[in-house]
């Protein structure tokens, strides 16, 4: 690839979706300037890079701006370049110099700047570099949420997830899970009395229900859906393990229902609830310090895509090993927990090469930028974690058609591997 120039830098903070501050970095390659701002997650795991450095959003501005003078002026030989720099830069394990937000932010501002110095798109220039094939993956929207993204009373599980598996293109793919979403609004409304249609973080219905009612709901919207359209909705469902599980007990406590597990107790009931409404994608589904509890589950449900996330936080050794270990059949691709694009890109081909379903995913105080999108089809992304409903969701996915009106809409990536 064609060596071009880092001219300029800038970074300041802005806020996120629930206006939190966060970090926005512009850089200027050979004369073109790319703007990107990093999201921030409220559920996080203990091993994620940190997002900020000493003194918060304004202090990973201030060391930034101090690195400037060692960005500026740097050669890339590659869309990814920029991030050896940014790693010398910080000089620590965990971005704990610059922040891990303030890192990504300057990592895609610089690819995308690479990319539209040379006249393409950052989809074009990740696929070209990494030598994968540009595809665009399912959406897997969450219609229904609760845990740390929702209020009291909703249920303990974090996502209730939709997936168009046979949607035939971008745009039905869309329509469809807007359709069901809808849907299941008008069953909320006459299931739950007085409920006002309140959303949680991440633009799903946050009711006050318990996990198996929301459950029952979600699939009925499915398959409504699915009959009217003829297309087929499969369900998923995130657990978010770590923020259930109770440390004081040593259970997982599933309270709005009564239940409180163990951790055998629980895949037990995990597998119950697999095989009553079909789920086919499961993330999270234990504590983050429990991977021998993963593997069982994946064992007794080897048809359902069992994902890690807080498990293997973006790493690509860690979702090699948790790969190797039978532990997991799927990985979150957060670019945030890394702070990278490269590393995230690079967890991606992990999952790749191993046959496993890489997940590229948004995070809960998310930003109107759209580079996820061009992430997940430069690289190997199977399905698309971006929510549904929203301005700062939606413009994920309306980054989508547009970027199947370059590639074919039809070419959908597919959860089979």
């Amino acid at each position: 690839m064609e060596s071009r120039k880092v001219e300029a830098l800038r970074a300041r903070v802005v806020f996120d979706s629930r206006g939190d501050k966060t970090v926005e970095v512009e850089v200027r390659v050979d004369g073109f300037t790319a703007r990107a701002a990093a999201p921030s997650g409220k559920s996080r795991g203990k091993r994620e890079v940190r997002p900020f450095a000493e003194g918060g959003p304004e202090g990973s501005v201030r060391a930034l701006r101090e690195a400037s003078g060692k960005i500026v002026g740097a050669t890339l030989e590659n869309p990814l370049g920029i991030d050896v720099l940014l790693k010398e830069v910080d000089g620590t394990e965990d971005f704990s110099r610059i922040g891990g937000n303030a890192a990504l932010a300057t990592s895609v501002a610089a690819a995308t700047a690479y990319a539209g110095s040379g006249g393409e798109s950052l989809y074009r220039s990740l696929s070209r570099h990494l030598g994968a094939d540009p595809g665009i993956p399912l959406p897997l929207s969450n219609v229904l949420g609760g845990g740390a993204h929702a209020g009291s009373g909703a249920p303990e599980f974090q996502e209730y997830l939709l997936i168009p598996v046979g949607a035939r293109d971008v745009m039905e793919a869309i329509e469809t899970n807007v359709l069901a979403y809808r849907k299941l609004g008008k069953l909320l409304s006459q299931e739950v009395r007085g409920y006002p249609l309140g959303k949680g973080d991440e633009g799903g219905y946050a009711p006050p229900i318990g996990n198996r009612k929301a459950l029952e709901l979600v699939a009925r919207a499915a398959e409504e859906t699915s009959d009217e359209t003829g297309v087929k909705v499969a369900i998923g469902l995130d657990v978010a393990g770590s923020n259930v599980f109770d440390p004081k007990s040593g259970k997982y406590a599933l309270r709005s229902d009564g239940l409180y597990l163990t951790g055998e107790e629980m895949v037990s009931y995990l597998g119950e609830l697999v095989d009553e409404f079909g789920i086919v994608y499961l993330e999270d589904p234990f504590s983050e310090d429990a991977p021998d509890l993963f593997a069982e589950l994946q064992r007794s449900v080897p048809k359902t895509f069992v994902c890690g996330d807080d498990l293997v936080v973006t790493r690509p050794d860690l979702i090699r090993s948790a790969i190797e270990a039978g532990s997991i059949k799927a990985a979150i691709i957060k670019p945030n927990q890394v702070g990278l694009l490269s590393v995230a890109a690079e967890s991606a081909r992990v999952c790749h090469e191993h046959r496993a379903l890489p997940v590229a995913s948004h995070r809960s105080g998310e930003t109107t930028d759209a580079y996820l999108s061009h992430f997940a089809v430069g690289t190997w992304c199977r399905l698309i974690k971006c929510g549904l409903i929203g301005g700062e969701r939606m413009a994920k996915l309306n980054e989508l058609l547009r970027i199947g009106e370059e590639i074919g809409s039809e070419r959908l990536r597919r959860l089979s591997v």
